[in-house]
């Protein structure tokens, strides 16, 4: 039932949180070239993400994957422990209030930007992430508990390994619901910038179409292995909450099935003393 109604919420989510977008990137956008929106579509190929040829077909996104925008005011209450500390320490060496000429006077960009430095910067730390979440908790998917099949292979497994893991899995869950709100508050951002740039003249600049149309492609190359790597931690998710939901059932039939002389997997592994000796 809870997965029904999670499934409900999300599905809601994603039609507000598309709507918003479309409106924030309008009709005149489509076809008219980089859109930082192609990072917020499904994983491709590497070789299809360095073409980039889907950027031109508007904007699309996942039912299953997309994940609805945290407003800002949950922004400081959901960021928590190094990940906080990484990004704030970004932000720390970036500009304020950068701005940029226009036709009718300066174009002040989004506060979310300070620069490419602080931009590269987070968005490394966000990969960096996303790598200790793998290595930290991939060993509950290797596990297999979706895999087991019979009340022997249930009974072998070790109940605290189980406790631990469940645990484990708990803490993932809100490492990912962190790193999930800062993807997508950095796909945001660099929307958000594409579209001051829409406004920036560069009149004095005989090239000055060249060189915006060269800032836009240069923040999605950045995009680019944030994008790739999203969609990994997002599979990822799917897994461990597979696990984590068959770890709360297996928990519940070993008491059910196993006799108390059931043998841990693990238990296997203890040498035993060669007869006659102590």
């Amino acid at each position: 039932m809870m997965a029904i109604l999670n499934r409900k919420t999300l599905e809601a989510a994603q039609l507000v949180a598309g709507t918003a977008l479309l409106v924030l990137i309008g009709p005149s956008s489509v076809g008219r070239g980089p859109s930082a929106a192609w990072a917020l579509e499904p994983a491709y190929e590497p070789q299809q993400i360095a073409r980039r040829e889907y950027r031109h077909h508007g904007v699309r996104r996942s039912e299953d994957r997309l994940q609805e925008e945290a407003p800002e005011e949950l922004n400081s209450a959901s960021n928590s422990g190094a990940l906080a500390a990484a990004l704030a320490a970004c932000d720390s060496n970036g500009t304020a209030s950068l701005t940029l000429p226009g036709a009718k006077g300066a174009i002040r960009l989004d506060s979310c930007y300070r620069g490419r430095e602080q931009f590269v910067c987070s968005l490394n730390t966000l990969l960096d992430e996303a790598k200790k979440l793998n290595s930290d908790f991939g060993h509950i998917i290797e596990a297999k508990y979706l895999a087991v099949g019979n009340v022997d292979a249930i009974c072998r497994i070790r109940p605290d390994a189980l406790s631990a893991d469940l645990t484990k899995a708990g803490t993932f869950a809100a490492r990912f619901k962190d790193l999930r709100i800062e993807y997508d508050r950095r796909i945001s951002c660099a929307m958000k910038v594409e579209q001051n740039l829409k406004q920036v003249n560069l009149g004095d600049m005989p090239h000055s179409a060249d060189i915006l149309k060269s800032m836009n492609d240069t923040l999605e190359a950045d995009l680019k292995d944030v994008a790739a790597t999203r969609q990994q931690i997002f599979d990822l998710n799917e897994k461990m909450q597979a696990s984590q939901k068959a770890i709360v059932t297996i928990e519940k039939l070993r008491p059910t099935m196993c006799l108390s002389t059931s043998v841990p997997a693990t238990a296997e592994r203890v040498e035993k003393p060669v007869g006659g000796g102590q």
